[in-house]
């Protein structure tokens, strides 16, 4: 699940255009809602226990991270924070 701001054109299989899209932080806070949301579930008892103390670092270090985004890419846009968009751990998002 990735907010792509970049759009490729091609014309069969040459490369015509890129276009770069701007993103408002109303776009990017509705997408990062959505993803802290989807990790909600870590944090009910019975999942949280069965987490490794690598794996629980590495869930909470990602929510930090997202809800970081508006106060360490200040701006007008969101591009900034679109661009160095935090990835997480494979396991997360399952």
């Amino acid at each position: 699940m990735k907010l792509n701001r970049v759009e490729y054109i091609f014309a069969g299989d040459e490369l015509i255009e890129t276009i770069q899209h701007d993103i408002d932080w109303n776009t990017l806070r509705k997408f990062r809602k959505e993803l802290l949301e989807r990790t909600d579930v870590w944090y009910f008892s019975d999942r949280w226990s069965s987490l490794s103390t690598t794996a629980k670092g590495q869930l909470n270090s990602y929510r930090k991270l997202l809800r970081d985004l508006p106060q360490d890419y200040p701006g007008e846009l969101a591009n900034d924070a679109v661009d160095n968009f935090p990835e997480p751990a494979e396991w997360i998002l399952k």
